[in-house]
């Protein structure tokens, strides 16, 4: 059967190159069977309040579960840079924030930058005879159109003769960064992330004469926790269980960590708390909403896969740039070198992959990119710093890295083991944490001499030099310490 489904492919490639209407394709095709196509869905702000995960005992994700029930599911997956801007330019260009010294929110002028122009990891497959298209929020700190080098205006049927990509940024004008929960709008077609798979699912249903990348960007959970109110209606207020907290968390972590995670835009555990956690029950029940909403989009999404004749080619990604705090560690944010800022959720199908496996080694999104051109038969990009999960997506406990890294600020890193979690501040100051004993994080170990021969292997692993901040990069009003901190720097 797959060999017939791939002799029908190729003759459809050949009718369509030939046909009258194939003037706006890829000039050189790539063969489907040789070149599956790929997926690439990315979820903002999602932590790990999905039900294959177990982050909340609530969560209610059927759709991303079962995409992990069909293929390999990263339980301890990291992002690079624990905020849209540096996870992005990350997993995109293949380079740890270290070395590009993209530490916070970039703006347009980065990509002007010979390292990244053309480089980045759409336009390497664009380059490759992929025909590519974006919807939604994939890049962040310059324009959709830039990554795909769009040939073809904003919502056309398709780019103009002899492009090879095409995008669709949906309108988002009543979606801020400010921390706020509700039920609105009144139904999901006038949500943007309705809308992304709208567009993603009417490009499923097309034609395409050459292996398609189609990115697929959704906002939610990012705040505002904004949905229509079927979606609160799925978790009962009175029966929402908020994550456990410690109030007396931070007291044994370093004045640096403290104040480098000082975020007061956001509210504050005394906030949530107050009046029998009533606030602190509005904003879990508003977060598990908005990913059971986001959930049902990427269901749609998957369907329309399931349906299409790409179905048996298509290789599928889908992760999220970082992870978030819901009250954890005093705080409603990502913004942070801890568990619940840097931990994602990656999970990855191959076509026709049906093994539903799990796999606990440290990985991190700036695996994606290497990941992809190796699964998708392209030369490697010799530039990128991570490596192929192909080895770990064979075999679950093959030989790996010790630790993933994390970066907040330059000079602060995070390195995430098996088993532990290390943090080594610009300072010198240090924060470790035993996975098997603290899954939350509440007991710092670095000051305890037993621990010592630990530290010294993950101070190893620690990047050996920080790249300065990149001058695209702009500081924004974070916390007194990043003001301090940017000066210090020279970032104006």
């Amino acid at each position: 059967m797959k060999e017939s489904l791939q002799v029908i492919r190729r003759l459809l490639t050949l009718l369509l190159a030939v046909g009258p209407s194939a003037s706006w394709l890829v000039s050189t095709p790539v063969a489907a069977a040789e070149h599956p196509n790929v997926l690439f869905i990315a979820i903002d702000d999602l932590n790990d309040w999905v039900g294959c995960l177990g982050g909340h005992p609530q969560a209610i994700t059927p759709n991303i579960d079962r995409l992990a029930a069909r293929g390999m599911l990263f339980t301890n997956a990291h992002c690079q840079g624990p905020i849209c801007g540096p996870s992005r330019a990350s997993l995109l260009s293949g380079l740890y924030p270290h070395t590009t010294g993209v530490y916070d929110q970039p703006n347009r002028s980065l990509w002007e930058e010979p390292r990244f122009q053309g480089k980045l990891l759409p336009q390497y497959f664009a380059q490759h005879g992929y025909h590519t298209m974006g919807v939604g929020k994939i890049p962040h700190g310059y324009l959709l159109e830039e990554l795909f080098a769009v040939a073809g205006p904003k919502g056309s049927s398709g780019p103009k003769p002899g492009g090879r990509f095409h995008y669709f940024l949906p309108d988002v004008p009543w979606t801020g960064t400010q921390t706020d929960w509700g039920a609105f709008p009144d139904v999901d077609s006038k949500m943007p992330d309705h809308e992304a798979a709208d567009w993603a699912i009417d490009h499923l249903n097309k034609q395409h004469s050459a292996p398609f990348f189609l990115a697929v960007g959704f906002h939610r959970p990012h705040v505002p926790f904004y949905v229509p109110q079927k979606w609160f209606d799925k978790f009962p207020l009175d029966s929402i269980q908020v994550p456990p907290v410690h109030d007396d968390d931070l007291d044994d972590v370093p004045e640096i960590s403290r104040r480098i995670h000082e975020t007061p835009k956001y509210p504050d555990l005394k906030f949530l708390q107050d009046d029998d956690d009533k606030q602190f029950k509005l904003c879990v029940q508003a977060y598990l909403a908005c990913t059971t909403f986001v959930d049902h989009q990427v269901g749609r999404v998957l369907d329309a896969l399931r349906a299409s004749p790409y179905a048996d080619y298509t290789l599928i990604v889908l992760f999220s740039d970082h992870g978030y705090h819901i009250g954890e560690k005093n705080r409603v944010s990502k913004h942070g070198l801890w568990e619940e800022a840097t931990r994602v959720p990656l999970i990855v199908v191959r076509p026709n992959e049906n093994s539903g496996r799990q796999c606990d080694q440290p990985v991190g999104l700036i695996d994606l990119y290497p990941t992809l051109t190796d699964l998708c038969e392209l030369p490697h990009v010799e530039a990128n710093e991570g490596r192929s999960l192909r080895p770990l997506l064979d075999d679950p406990d093959a030989e790996w890295r010790t630790a993933i890294s994390t970066t907040y600020a330059k000079g602060n890193h995070a390195l995430r083991s098996r088993r532990y979690r290390y943090i080594h501040f610009e300072d010198g100051s240090e924060e470790l944490y035993d996975h098997e004993t603290d899954p939350h994080e509440w007991t710092n170990l670095a000051n305890r001499p037993e621990m010592g021969d630990i530290i010294m292997q993950l101070r190893k692993e620690l990047p050996k030099s920080d790249a300065p901040y990149h001058d695209s990069v702009h500081p924004g009003p974070i916390n007194p310490w990043y003001a301090e901190h940017f000066k210090k720097h020279g970032v104006n």
